[in-house]
């Protein structure tokens, strides 16, 4: 019977790393017999595990530890520095794991939890089965944030519609009667009172306008990110008179939704910072994909952060910030705020989909 390709790609999957085939052997009929919905896949170094792990983004990791090169520990390591991998649960399988030196090395590699060789198949199933329970309720977490992200922003647009429909067409009228009044025989004094009224009237339209934009801009669901990006860069060039660039390497992506929403905001919230503290001249966003990373930087060439401290200048608005920064590892992405010789450099990266042809 023929799998189709997107049931291959979201198919649960347990990873063991072990340099021992009779090992890898031993838990692949032990996932047969217990997870028979998963698929089991076996890696004899930690290298190639490393590198199984980034392609098919298994839901578990059983790790070995005395491996030639590169051991459990730093495979361990490794696999939590890296974007695409850092959220796996992992679980060391040792012969060392009686050893309460080697398994407090092994967690602060970054494992989730120890089991000793030889081990009881049943002590086995129950570590795995909470390792993939913990998994499962980060997926809900990820899930959760997403609905939450699109329920905030759907009030949103509900807003800026009701500004557009009911504040922007009443202003609107409002300006047009007003126009419309014949000031040849007025007096000079009613004349200017008409002329000034007329210019808050029009003031207030192109706020109540901005507003609405600001709120939920259409071009960021017409045209997607890069153009809503572009237009926002244009705006804050106009409002802060700072010199903006974009520099785009691939169009070609596919985002959800939401990491469309939160990259904006994102975009936003970095471009507010620096018109508050950074005393800047020049913004340049950059886009950019690499190893099926999505990437955007936000550079300036402001008074910067203390290098020292790595932190902004200023705390104001670091709130915004640590939600940024949260919301991002949230999506197994990563955010690093960089002091450079001139300025500061935020860079964003998470996960993404090529389009298709």
């Amino acid at each position: 019977m023929l799998v189709p390709n997107n049931e291959i790609e979201f198919m649960k999957k347990i990873l063991a790393i072990d340099d021992n085939n009779i090992n890898l052997e031993l838990i692949s009929q032990i996932v047969k017999v217990y997870y028979p919905d998963f698929k089991f896949i076996g890696a004899l170094n930690g290298r190639e595990g490393i590198t199984i792990a980034q392609n098919e983004n298994p839901d578990l990791i059983l790790l070995d530890i005395m491996m030639p090169d590169l051991d459990g520990y730093e495979t361990c390591k490794l696999l939590k520095k890296n974007n695409r991998t850092k959220q796996i649960p992992i679980i060391m399988v040792s012969a060392l794991g009686r050893d309460s030196v080697e398994r407090t090395k092994g967690l602060n590699a970054g494992a989730d939890s120890f089991i000793s060789k030889p081990f009881d198949q049943v002590e086995l199933k129950a570590q795995i089965n909470v390792a993939l329970r913990i998994k499962s309720y980060q997926l809900q977490l990820k899930k959760l944030n997403s609905e939450v992200t699109l329920v905030e922003e759907r009030e949103r647009r509900r807003i800026a519609e009701n500004l557009h429909d009911s504040l922007g067409q009443t202003l609107g009228l409002a300006f047009m009667n007003l126009s419309s009044i014949d000031t040849n025989e007025c007096s000079p004094s009613i004349k200017n009172t008409i002329k000034f009224t007329s210019k808050l009237l029009n003031k207030a339209i192109e706020e109540s306008r901005r507003l609405t934009y600001d709120l939920s801009p259409p071009i960021l669901y017409e045209l997607g990110l890069l153009p809503a990006i572009q237009w926002k860069l244009e705006q804050f060039e106009k409002d802060f008179k700072i010199k903006t660039n974009l520099i785009v390497e691939n169009k070609r992506t596919q985002l959800s939704k939401e990491n469309n929403i939160f990259l904006y905001r994102t975009v936003g919230e970095l471009l507010t910072n620096i018109s508050k503290h950074a005393e800047a001249t020049e913004v340049t966003v950059k886009q950019a994909t690499n190893n099926g990373m999505y990437y955007i930087s936000v550079e300036d060439n402001g008074i910067g952060i203390d290098k020292s401290s790595s932190k902004p200048v200023s705390n104001k608005g670091g709130f915004g910030l640590l939600s940024i920064e949260e919301r991002i590892e949230s999506m197994n992405g990563t955010f690093n705020i960089e002091a450079l010789e001139k300025g500061t450099k935020a860079e964003i990266e998470i996960p993404y989909f090529l389009e298709q042809n």
